[in-house]
């Protein structure tokens, strides 16, 4: 799984198609020059908290979706995840679980 740093990457994925969770906002759309791989992006915002909530709350994301995604992603697709409060705290199993929803409807969107 390839990360998406660059702004252009993540505005790209401003108009994409769009599934809510309690613990993130997930964007995605397919990107053929990806090749056969998927690529992530992560946005935490200043709201969220200080510096300590934040990268905390990236790093749950991060680890959720190198167990999700490589399962249950799509091959070429560009996904976007956006922060919420909800991500810091939220049991594990539930976010996991959240993250599966949303990117199966995600899949079933995209067919």
């Amino acid at each position: 799984m390839a990360v998406i740093k660059k702004r252009q990457d993540f505005l790209a994925l401003r108009n994409a198609r769009r599934t809510s969770s309690r613990c993130f906002l997930m964007l995605s759309r397919k990107n053929p020059e990806n090749g056969e791989s998927l690529r992530l992006g992560l946005t935490v915002t200043k709201k969220l908290g200080g510096a300590v909530i934040r990268n905390r709350i990236r790093r749950r994301l991060r680890a959720a979706a190198r167990e999700i995604f490589p399962l249950h992603g799509n091959v070429g697709t560009d996904y976007v995840l956006v922060a919420r409060k909800a991500a810091y705290d939220r049991n594990y199993a539930e976010l996991l679980d959240d993250m599966k929803r949303a990117l199966l409807s995600q899949r079933r969107d995209i067919k």
